[in-house]
């Protein structure tokens, strides 16, 4: 579900909310996650083509790139291929080509309890009201307000995670977001008063591109693109929360920001290679880890492990270390050899101060 800040609710939402769920007991959907996510759409896209015309292999992994990742071709594409999921089977008119079993569309036309129990859990996130009017979450309130929501942030411990998260509550903080999420839709220029790092104040002039969650810091980041003074472009990185003001300029850039054009220049010459082995679901819980990295991904020859190539900023390489030493034995670093060194020296660290409070406690 996708709504612009500051236009209302889009009608078909509303009354998907309000309208009963269809009725789904001929199917074993064991899982909410199981019907929405990224691999459903992926596989409901190539479903799709696939009832109106006949698609070869090449043309199924082409439709998997597009709706998917990369990696979306190892893990769906041989499935669907070889009758894992027996959604596909081989046309009679052309060999090598493969059409949809379905008599129906595959997308589901209505919410089922679930999912309206989930938005409602949705909704209770601090998060939540950053990207949202007042009318929008009063609408939501008023269609969701029968259902019990699927889980309370109350219900999770999250022991991995830094302690300093933005103020997400704070009325100023919100005000900014909504501010930021308008120019980056319209893309227009914000005139922007910030303390850096050092406590200084500066004040400059940015057009807002993207906007970045860190879910281990709890922290929004603003990618801005300024102007030097020679007019030569460059992308900024700035923590929302030390914004302390925002002012509209009335200026717009004509078109979008490749922001990853930008990012590319400042990606480390040697990226980080990991082999990760398929146990304790490892390649998908990396690839969601990991999404928000410039990344290729092969299976290797015995095909119970696969090589990931991570491209990544230098400024984020200790956030990325933490992230792989969380993964255990299930992935292996294989280069580059700084990367290396700096994983023996943390848990060399992480040792010594185990054996200390053990110490300390006997």
């Amino acid at each position: 579900m996708v709504i612009v800040p500051g236009k209302s609710m889009d009608s078909n939402i509303k009354s998907h909310l309000k309208e009963n769920p269809t009725n789904m007991k001929n199917h074993d959907f064991s899982l909410f996650s199981e019907l929405y996510t990224c691999y459903y759409q992926v596989v409901a896209r190539i479903l799709s083509e696939a009832a109106h015309h006949p698609l070869t292999r090449i043309q199924i992994e082409k439709l998997a790139r597009q709706y998917g990742y990369d990696e979306s071709v190892l893990a769906i594409v041989p499935r669907l291929i070889q009758g894992d999921w027996p959604f596909l089977r081989e046309s009679g008119h052309t060999s090598q080509t493969y059409t949809s079993v379905l008599k129906q569309e595959p997308f589901p036309q209505s919410l089922t309890n679930l999912q309206r129990s989930w938005l409602k859990a949705l909704t209770m996130d601090t998060r939540f009201r950053l990207f949202f009017t007042d009318a929008q979450l009063e609408e939501l309130r008023e269609a969701l307000s029968d259902i019990a929501p699927l889980y309370r942030t109350s219900d999770f411990c999250l022991f991995d995670q830094y302690g300093d998260h933005d103020p997400f509550s704070s009325v100023m903080y919100r005000e900014h977001m909504q501010i930021l999420l308008g120019a980056v839709c319209e893309h227009e220029f914000l005139s922007v008063s910030y303390l850096s790092r050092k406590g200084k104040i500066l004040t400059h002039t940015w057009l807002p591109c993207r906007l970045e969650y860190g879910q281990r810091d709890g922290k929004f980041r603003l990618y801005g693109m300024a102007f030097n003074k020679t007019g030569k472009k460059r992308m900024d990185v700035l923590n929302v929360a030390r914004i302390l003001s925002l002012k509209k300029t009335g200026r717009y850039y004509p078109a979008s920001v490749n922001v990853d054009s930008f990012l590319d220049r400042s990606l480390c010459e040697q990226p980080l290679i990991l082999e990760i082995t398929t146990q304790q679901n490892a390649l998908e819980r990396a690839m969601l880890h990991f999404s928000c990295y410039q990344k290729k991904v092969e299976r290797l020859e015995d095909k119970n492990t696969y090589r990931c190539t991570i491209y990544y900023d230098k400024r984020w390489e200790t956030e990325l270390l933490i992230q792989v030493l969380s993964f255990g034995p299930v992935v292996k670093v294989l280069g580059p050899e700084s990367f290396l060194e700096q994983m023996i020296e943390r848990v060399h660290r992480q040792s010594l101060l185990t054996d200390e409070m053990s110490d300390a406690s006997s």
